[in-house]
């Protein structure tokens, strides 16, 4: 998926005058990644959802693979963790949305919908249709779990 960050891959550009390769490169991982799945499409009539289950890890993602070998060296931490996951259920046009949220405190997610909180096993958020998920980037200490 970010593979094209890795200052290896080229894209190709093209505009009227000319074509060019372009390459891309993550220099610094942010403490936090937001990852947006595409489940909305509008064609010429109406807003379509695709409801394909995305498979995605709880933990221990390992983000270092699309860093550079130098831009790796200066980077610790490469390791992520899902602590917030957005579902949304139903129609395009009226749907609802749910949030699992990991309590970082005691380890445990909870799913909220409007004022209704629940306690959810880990495993059941990777069988839901995210719409977005965000990443925590572990510190030192928590890179020996």
């Amino acid at each position: 998926l970010l593979t094209k960050f890795n200052n290896e891959s080229e894209k190709e550009y093209k505009t009227y005058k000319e074509n060019f390769l372009k390459r891309f490169e993550i220099t610094q991982l942010p403490p936090y990644l937001i990852l947006y799945i595409k489940r909305f499409t509008k064609n010429t009539f109406f807003v379509e959802k695709n409801p394909t289950i995305v498979n995605f890890p709880v933990k221990n993602v390992d983000f270092g693979d699309i860093l550079t070998p130098e831009v790796k060296k200066r980077h610790k931490n490469t390791i992520y963790d899902l602590v917030a996951n957005i579902v949304h259920d139903g129609e395009p046009s009226k749907g609802t949305y749910r949030v699992h949220v990991l309590h970082k405190g005691t380890g445990k997610w909870y799913e909220m919908q409007d004022l209704h909180v629940t306690d959810i096993l880990p495993q059941m958020i990777t069988l839901t249709e995210a719409y977005v998920q965000i990443y925590e980037l572990r510190n030192t200490s928590e890179n020996n779990r």
